[in-house]
C-alpha cells in the first residue's frame, strides 16, 4: 500500500499513482483530493485515462481516511471548535505531500506557457478546501516552502464544490440533509447524505444565476451509490472518517472556511505572491445537487464582481459540464476525463 511520509511527526497519507507517462518529459500530474464520505477510491476509473493526454495521475486519501493518518484527539478538538488551526494544518499537509512528491517522483516542471508539466491540484465537493488551504497560509507555510513548488504549481480545479467550502450564505427555508430531523446521530446524517449527494437534479433556471426555480428536493433521482455493489460501498465510502472530520468543517467552521476562501481566491497579495501562476478552473455540473449549484453561482457571482471593482484576482474560469451529477467522475468517467483534460491543457476560458 504506498504511502507517502510527509513530515517528521510521520503523517502519512495514502495515495495511487498512475505513473509517469511513457516517453514524456513534459507530462502534469494531477493530485486528487476526495470529498466528504467518498473515498479516493471513487476516482479510480481515471486512472487508464490519463496517459493519453500526457496526464499523470495521483489520488489521496485525506487524513483519516482509510491508509492515512487519523487525526488526534487535539487536532479533532481543534476542528471541532472551529480554529484557523485546523485549516492552517491542512495546509501543510498539502504542502508538504507536494513538496515530497517532487523530491521523490521528479515530475516535470510547468512550462513557461503554463499548458504543460507541472502540478494541477483537484478538489471534489467539500474536499476542495484542502487545496485551497495551500493558497491561503503563508503565515504557516514557510516561504522556501512555496519558493520549492512556484515552478509546479500552475492550476487549481474545483470539481463542483458545495457553497459549504467558500463558507457562503444558505439560502433560507431550503432542505438540508444535515439538519434533516429524521436523522439524529452524525452516522445516520452521513448515511442519507450518500443517496442526497449522489442524486441528478433538475434545476431548469440555472443559467439565470438565481437560486430561484432550483431544484431543492430532498432525494434526486437515480442517486448514483444506489448502484454501488456492497464491494464497491466497502471501499468507496467511509461514514464514520466523515462524521469525525467532515461534520466539524459542515456545522462549526463557515466563518474560518469563507476566510480561507477569501484569501485563497480574491486577495489581491496573496493572487500576486503565493503561487502567482496558478489558475483556478472551477467545474459545475448542471444536475448536481443544490448546494454544489449554489456554490456555483455564488462564487462565479462574487468573482464577476471582484473584477468589476477593477481587482486583480486569481484568475477563474467557469467550466460546465452538462447533464452531469456529483458523480460524474464515477457514471461517466470518460467524459468528465474529457472535460478535466480541457482543463489541465489551457482549453476552458
Amino acid at each position: 500500500m504506498p504511502t507517502a511520509t510527509i513530515d517528521s511527526k510521520g503523517t502519512q497519507f495514502f495515495y495511487t499513482d498512475s505513473g509517469p507517462v511513457p516517453g514524456s518529459s513534459d507530462y502534469t500530474t494531477l493530485v486528487i483530493y476526495h470529498g466528504s464520505a467518498f473515498t479516493g477510491d471513487t476516482f479510480h476509473k481515471l486512472l487508464p485515462l490519463g496517459a493519453k493526454d500526457n496526464v499523470r495521475l495521483v489520488i489521496l486519501n485525506r487524513r483519516d481516511y482509510a491508509g492515512s493518518s487519523k487525526y488526534t484527539d487535539a487536532e479533532l478538538d481543534d476542528l471541532n471548535a472551529a480554529r484557523k488551526t485546523a485549516l492552517e494544518r491542512i495546509a501543510l499537509d498539502v504542502a508538504n505531500f507536494l513538496v515530497w512528491f517532487v523530491d521523490t517522483q521528479h515530475p516535470p516542471p510547468a512550462s513557461a506557457d503554463g499548458k504543460t508539466g507541472g502540478l494541477a491540484l483537484m478538489g471534489w465537493s467539500l474536499g476542495n478546501a484542502t487545496p485551497l488551504a495551500l493558497f491561503a497560509h503563508p503565515e504557516v507555510v514557510p516561504k522556501e516552502t512555496y519558493a520549492k513548488l512556484e515552478p509546479y504549481v500552475r492550476l487549481l480545479i474545483l470539481y463542483d464544490p458545495p457553497f459549504l467550502t467558500f463558507g457562503h450564505d444558505q439560502p433560507p427555508d431550503v432542505y438540508s440533509p444535515f439538519t434533516d430531523p429524521a436523522f439524529k446521530t452524525p452516522q445516520e446524517i452521513f448515511d442519507n447524505f450518500q443517496y442526497w449527494v449522489s442524486g441528478y437534479y433538475d434545476h431548469p433556471d440555472l443559467g439565470s444565476r438565481t437560486v430561484r426555480g432550483m431544484d431543492f428536493s430532498k432525494r434526486g433521482k437515480d442517486a448514483s451509490a444506489g448502484h454501488f455493489t456492497p464491494k464497491e460501498m466497502a471501499k468507496n465510502y467511509d461514514g464514520l472518517a466523515a462524521a469525525r472530520t467532515e461534520a466539524p468543517m459542515i456545522f462549526n467552521m463557515k466563518n474560518v472556511l469563507r476566510q480561507q476562501a477569501q484569501r485563497a481566491l480574491f486577495d489581491e497579495e496573496m493572487a500576486r505572491t503565493i503561487l502567482p501562476r496558478t489558475k483556478v478552473v472551477h467545474q459545475y455540473c448542471t444536475r448536481t445537487n443544490w448546494f454544489c449549484a449554489y456554490g456555483f453561482i455564488e462564487t462565479e457571482r462574487q468573482y464577476k464582481e471582484q473584477l468589476a471593482q477593477g481587482k486583480k484576482v486569481r484568475p477563474i474560469a467557469f467550466q460546465e459540464i452538462k447533464e452531469a451529477n456529483h458523480f460524474v467522475h464515477w457514471d461517466d468517467p470518460e467524459r468528465f476525463w474529457k472535460a478535466t483534460a480541457e482543463a489541465i491543457h489551457g482549453n476552458v476560458h
